[in-house]
């Protein structure tokens, strides 16, 4: 019964992570500078890495592959980016590179509260 709760509650939250990955990749997508879409990124996959520390590497996968996903998508449906990646579209999986390290900084953070309250301790 709490396996089936708990697999119910990380399909929720893939649904939301894989929203964002599109937010995320449809921004990407239409945006001249890279700065605003890496902030957007580390910031949604820290929340899902501190959230559920055990799917790291998921959240990072869904979030920042939304990033190549849309590129992808858009070429073959023949859209052309305004700005487009350079020096071509296999260049848009660099967004897993902080999309990992968000996610396992908020890994990182889950662990350290944990381990802090256990020994009695209060942030």
């Amino acid at each position: 019964m709490q396996n089936e709760m708990i697999m119910r509650k990380i399909f929720a939250l893939s649904v939301v992570a894989v929203m964002l990955g599109a937010l995320v990749g449809f921004s990407d997508f239409r945006s001249k500078e890279v700065q605003p879409i890496v902030l957007m990124i580390l910031i949604f996959t820290s929340i899902f890495g501190f959230w559920q520390p055990r799917f790291g590497w998921l959240w990072a996968i869904l979030i920042g592959g939304g990033v190549p996903a849309a590129h992808f998508l858009n070429l073959a449906l023949g859209f052309a980016p305004p700005y487009p990646v350079m020096p071509n579209v296999f260049g848009s999986f660099i967004a897993l590179i902080p999309a990992f390290i968000g996610a396992y900084t908020g890994v990182a953070s889950s662990w350290l509260m944990h381990e802090l309250r256990s020994q009695g301790k209060e942030l």
